[in-house]
Formats: structure tokens, sequence, C-alpha cells
């Protein structure tokens, strides 16, 4: 794998769930761990069912989609209960698809909170398609041995993954593409769409 891998890292803008209908979705795309080459960003309903399309057409139409090699998502929920499908996102772009989680989710209380929303067994039935969450170990550049909790589509081996993420981490356990969307996400705090 080329050290300068191109991979993108997409997240969402942060909103106020009593006065934010819709939301951004940002697209950092990077080469390595270093540099940044583009910005993309499309915009998706709070609790919507369109997240998956927006994103693919936000690749496809980009001039990066024949480089990329990765999409890294923070989650497969944004813009509260919009569920992106992995294993569509990963067929429509013809790239490998990483989740990188914080924490494994409390599907008792997944269970719960989506009941609250519209085609909630939709929803539901997205998130159990995708595929199983897993502990791998990772080194980032500057040494930092890291647990990483993953889903992914697209990759076969194990040892593609950790390199993957091993050119993509530079001093955190999150590939700087993500790190930098979830910052400019942050960045949206106030700002109301």
């Amino acid at each position: 794998m080329k050290r300068n891998i191109r991979t993108i890292g997409i997240d969402d803008a942060a909103f106020d769930r009593n006065s934010s209908n819709k939301t951004f979705v940002f697209g950092i795309v990077m080469r390595g761990h270093s540099l940044v080459e583009g910005v993309l960003r499309t915009e998706v309903q709070i609790d919507g069912l369109e997240a998956t399309d927006k994103i693919v057409s936000m690749i496809i139409e980009s001039r990066f989609h024949e480089q990329l090699r990765a999409i890294f998502l923070r989650s497969s929920t944004i813009a509260a209960f919009n569920i992106i499908d992995m294993n569509t996102l990963f067929v429509q772009t013809s790239i490998p698809v990483i989740t990188i989680l914080s924490e494994i989710p409390s599907e008792i209380d997944i269970k719960q909170a989506i009941k609250n929303t519209t085609n909630w067994e939709q929803r539901l039935n997205i998130l159990r398609s995708n595929p199983p969450i897993r502990e791998i170990q990772v080194k980032n550049e500057v040494g930092r041995e890291c647990s990483v909790l993953v889903q992914q589509v697209g990759l076969d081996k194990d040892k593609d993954i950790i390199e993957l993420l091993e050119l993509s981490c530079y001093s955190s356990c999150v590939p700087e593409g993500l790190r930098l969307a979830d910052k400019i996400g942050q960045s949206f705090k106030d700002f109301i769409i």
C-alpha cells in the first residue's frame, strides 16, 4: 500500500435537535496522514433516510472518486438517526468502508431511541445489516499503540485494515481526515439549517 494513499473521512456537523431540520456532512480528502487535498460537503435531514445516497453522490461527483482507497466514518448513524448503509456505500462507490467507533453501542439503548423516529424498523434493519464490530490493534505514526473498534466492508484481510489505519493516523487513534471532519463539523455548533 502506498504511503500517501488517498482516503476520505466523513462526519456530520453539530446541530440543535430542537431547531435544525438539516445538518451538513463533511468529507475531508487526505493523502496519507498529513496532506489535506480537498473538502467535500453535502447536507442531510435530521432523522432522515437519505444519508447513504447523499454520501455516495458527494463522493462519486467529486474529482477524487477514482483515487480514493478508503472511506472512514465515525459512526454509521449521522444527523441523529439518519443511518448509513455501509454495504450499499461500498457497492455504489467501489471503495472500502471502515467505521471507527469509540465504544460499542448498546443495542437496547439504540432500539429504545430509534423507536421515536418514523420508519424505525427500516432504520434498525439497516443498522443490523452493517458489519459486526470488532477490535483491532494498530500503531499510529508516532508509535502509539491503539485498540480500535471497527466495522468494515470491502477489505478481505485484517492486515489491510491495520495498514490503512497506520498510514492514516498520526498522533491519535483516529484517521486524520476523520478528525478534521469532526473538527469542522463542531465549528458549526450554532449554525442552523
